[in-house]
């Protein structure tokens, strides 16, 4: 008698088998890759706080006073040769950078203090920390989730 010879290949049972295993995978590899790029992303803001906050200071030193204008010459000369059309846009482009009065001062009262923020933009609004912040005595913060401390954002 001369057998059939085995059928070469994977049956569907083994390939469904498969696929459900790399979905699986996928189901928890990406949230935490995702998770991961946004706190890499946040060292963008991070950094770039920073550095105004070392702009500030050298313009108070100068000037007894902060100021709010972070784009011209006149004031913290942020990335002035950086070819940017917003240069209140963090280096990596993944926050947008602004200053402000601190709480219970006129909008314009730069005299005494400031609070530096940066706030996300597009792939980074999802980041829970939400918009970054450190004002002129050094106190960092974020507008995130409460849940989560300054330790983890910072």
């Amino acid at each position: 008698m001369q057998g059939h010879p085995a059928a070469a290949g994977f049956s569907l049972i083994e390939v469904m088998i498969v696929l459900v295993i790399i979905g699986v995978l996928l189901l928890v590899a990406v949230p935490g890759y995702q998770d991961g790029m946004k706190k890499s992303r946040r060292a963008d803001g991070m950094r770039d706080l920073m550095e105004l906050v070392s702009r500030q200071e050298r313009f108070y030193a100068q000037n007894s006073t902060y100021t709010k204008d972070i784009n011209t010459a006149a004031g913290l000369n942020f990335r002035p040769d950086s070819g940017a059309d917003d240069p209140t846009i963090s280096s990596e482009e993944h926050y947008t950078l602004s200053v402000v009065a601190c709480a219970g001062k006129d909008a314009d009262d730069f005299d005494t203090c400031y609070q530096l923020r940066a706030a996300p933009r597009e792939g980074q609004v999802t980041d829970p920390c939400g918009t970054l912040t450190v004002d002129s005595r050094g106190v960092r913060g974020h507008t995130g989730s409460p849940d989560i401390d300054e330790l983890q954002c910072w």
